[in-house]
């Protein structure tokens, strides 16, 4: 019976030994957490960004310096042109261009390229030059007089001074050194005025003589203005017209057409007429009414004759001058125009800018530099414009003149 059992057993140890060797072995491993993925650069999602990009100061005069500054985000590269080349992110650098100059900083990363400027202006460098102009010339006796002064910001060196009559030079004078500032009243020692029309000469009614001086004539000295240098004068008889004077012989007309003098002021076509040696013009009385009259060079050609008209020659340096205000005891609720004009090579009238007077009780004084139109024939014209309210618009010119500066 013990026997027995002992088979049985050691059949049952040979079953197991026999199965593990048929089926293998199996290994349980227990496992922690799983462990994260290695990370990769992450691209950027936008262009850099240019904080700031700047020059101070933005402009100098040439040999000065400007500071160039810089501030730039997210750049993989940052360049500025022209010359500078690769920069760091962030900066500064003393720049002295010699002429104005544009830069231009271009950043770039992955994600593309941004760009922007900041210029310098260069100015030329301020030197200080001499600038000789003559401020006046005058007789005394026979002596001719002139001032010069340098009115530039260096010493000027001697020079040479011309005096010329009518365009031809009679006399030269030197000029000593003349200091920044300085003027001086100096003589053309080598010349005595000898010509007709001299003081005290009967001949003075008739003659007329254009006299200039010219400060460095020899064009010796390198100064800030060349083109101050002469002063021209009219010695002698000078032109004058007179407006006033000559009224009566005007051509005069307004919207309404023609007007005949003498007139009167209750004209419903408009009037001008002498009031205390002043001349009054009132437009016709209508919103935006006018007069105007059109003034020659009157003169009779043979004793007895009628008086004929011929084109005014305007004399050198000539200008128009006169005083205008509303005739006393009129008045209007927004001024009148006036202006003087002249007829053109076609017949057209031609205005000079125009000046508004108010019936403030003020005299204005209306100026016109004629001396553009020297040499040139033309007839003048004075002209009066109404504006919305034409009640009450008369005004008068007080000594209108063209003469001779």
């Amino acid at each position: 019976m013990m026997k027995y059992k002992w088979y049985l057993t050691l059949i049952a140890i040979s079953l197991v030994v026999l199965i593990g060797s048929t089926t293998g072995c199996v290994t349980i491993v227990r496992q922690g957490p799983a462990a994260a993925p290695a990370s990769t650069p992450q691209e950027p999602t936008a262009p850099p960004t240019i904080n700031s990009f700047t020059t101070s100061p933005a402009s100098i005069i040439s040999g000065q310096r400007t500071t160039l500054s810089w501030d730039v985000s997210g750049a993989a590269t940052i360049t500025i042109q022209p010359e500078i080349g690769t920069v760091g992110s962030s900066g500064s650098l003393q720049l002295s261009p010699a002429a104005t100059t544009t830069y231009i900083l271009t950043a770039t990363n992955e994600a593309g390229s941004t760009s922007d400027s900041a210029s310098v202006t260069v100015m030329p460098a301020v030197t200080g030059k001499p600038d000789l102009v003559i401020t006046d010339i005058w007789l005394t006796g026979s002596a001719v007089n002139y001032k010069i002064a340098n009115r530039g910001n260096a010493d000027a060196k001697p020079s040479q001074s011309y005096f010329y009559v009518n365009n031809l030079k009679q006399a030269s004078d030197y000029v000593e050194s003349l200091a920044a500032g300085e003027e001086r009243t100096t003589s053309f020692s080598n010349f005595d005025w000898r010509f007709p029309g001299a003081a005290g000469d009967p001949a003075a009614a008739i003659a007329q003589f254009n006299v200039r001086v010219c400060a460095d004539a020899g064009n010796d000295i390198e100064e800030s203005d060349k083109g101050n240098n002469c002063l021209t004068k009219i010695w002698g008889q000078t032109f004058t017209y007179d407006f006033v004077k000559n009224a009566h012989m005007a051509k005069w007309r307004s919207g309404a057409g023609e007007l005949k003098w003498p007139m009167v002021a209750s004209d419903k076509k408009g009037a001008a007429y002498l009031l205390y040696n002043t001349l009054v013009m009132c437009p016709e009385p209508v919103s935006n009414g006018w007069i105007q009259g059109r003034f020659a060079d009157y003169y009779v050609k043979y004793y007895g004759q009628e008086t004929s008209s011929r084109e005014l020659v305007v004399p050198e340096l000539a200008k128009f001058t006169a005083k205008v205000g509303f005739k006393q005891g009129d008045s209007s609720t927004d001024g009148i125009g006036v202006a003087l004009g002249y007829v053109d090579a076609t017949g057209s009238v031609v205005l000079f800018p125009k000046m508004d007077v108010y019936s403030d009780g003020t005299l204005r004084v209306y100026e016109i530099d004629l001396s553009d139109m020297a040499g040139k024939k033309t007839e003048f014209i004075l002209w009066v414009e109404a504006k919305d309210s034409p009640v009450g618009d008369c005004v008068r010119w007080v000594e209108p003149k063209i003469v001779q500066e």
